[in-house]
């Protein structure tokens, strides 16, 4: 049976690339797929299973086991539209890190990023197993991790010395090349497929960092990501819509009513109660998804000294300061002040 991955839309970018790499191979390059070169400069997306029909064709035209670390190096983030302006303007490496894992399937719908946080690093993990890549499977984690290195580097202003690039696989023939490619780091036979960077460098800032172009950025995030969810992915979409809630706290710095059951089953076109019941047969509540959202934007609004604790009580909707401290102590064990002075951050 076929996976509704394979019909889920991918940016026509890459492909429109690898033609301007091989013009007169047009023909090939493109075989199974059913792409005409002459319409793809007018085509803003085609279908997973297209892009990755043009990535096996680029495999074979190319001949050679580099291909992906060669291809990987004419991409920077910069390439990435929405999502490599969100990353690069976003406040904090932390925060354009966690940008590239909430929103890599706009990209790439096929693989699995997410952004993690331990005591020592932040990382950028890799999940390959969410629909069968088979050959492709190693030359699509070399161009995302350079993707990647290329964001450090953007933001570290230097070669990302500090970065270490995991790979879950045992080093392939070609890897005595990938000095020559990869500007980090490397480590193969590793737990997973990742990016690993020091938790030190969380907070520092992107020289890029624009407010208005980060948040408009997020919003063509989130409208392209769309197109990617699945529909009985009601968790998913139900934290989407949340998110995007409350992201217009940071945006405009107005303060946000409470969003509300029966909004959100509206924009999902549910009844509140069928929606209760969709989320409790996944284990989960609004309230949990909600409270998750504003534990989010309160943690980043804590990290901002312009605003005080009472006024991000306001920001998210609490109509009385003493009930925000409630519920941030509930949700993290510590007061909103603790937090905003301690290692918590």
């Amino acid at each position: 049976m076929k996976s509704p991955i394979a019909a889920l839309p991918t940016p026509s970018t890459y492909t429109r690339l690898l033609l301007r790499r091989w013009p007169h191979e047009a023909a090939s390059l493109l075989a199974g797929t059913g792409l005409a070169a002459e319409t793809l400069a007018h085509t803003a997306h085609i279908s997973v299973a297209q892009q990755l029909q043009v990535f096996r064709n680029a495999m074979q035209l190319s001949g050679r086991p580099d291909w992906a670390l060669e291809f990987g190096r004419q991409l920077d983030i910069h390439s990435h539209g929405p999502l490599g302006f969100a990353a690069l303007s976003a406040p904090t490496l932390g925060q354009g890190l966690d940008v590239l894992g909430q929103f890599s399937r706009i990209r790439s719908p096929y693989l699995n990023v997410e952004s993690l946080r331990t005591d020592q690093h932040l990382i950028l993990k890799i999940d390959t197993r969410l629909y069968p890549l088979e050959s492709l499977e190693l030359p699509l984690i070399e161009i995302l991790l350079q993707v990647a290195t290329s964001f450090a580097e953007a933001v570290l202003g230097q070669s990302a010395v500090d970065t270490v690039l995991w790979i879950a696989q045992p080093p392939p023939p070609h890897a005595p090349l990938y000095a020559q490619y990869l500007h980090a780091r490397y480590e193969f036979n590793a737990a997973f497929n990742g990016v690993l960077l020091p938790a030190s460098l969380k907070a520092l800032p992107c020289p890029l960092h624009d407010e208005k172009t980060y948040h408009a950025a997020l919003a063509r995030c989130r409208e392209a990501l769309d197109m990617v969810l699945s529909p009985d992915d009601v968790v998913v979409r139900a934290g989407h819509w949340l998110a995007a809630h409350f992201d217009q706290i940071e945006a405009r710095g107005h303060a946000a009513s409470q969003p509300r059951l029966e909004q959100l089953a509206t924009a999902l076109h549910m009844s509140p109660r069928t929606l209760i019941r969709h989320l409790a047969d996944r284990g989960t509540s609004y309230t949990s998804l909600r409270e998750a959202q504003q534990l989010a934007i309160a943690s980043r609004l804590l990290a901002d000294a312009r605003y005080s604790v009472n006024e991000i009580g306001a920001l998210l909707g609490y109509g009385d300061a003493a009930n925000f401290g409630r519920a941030f102590r509930r949700m993290t064990g510590v007061s909103p002040g603790q937090y905003r002075r301690g290692p918590h951050r």
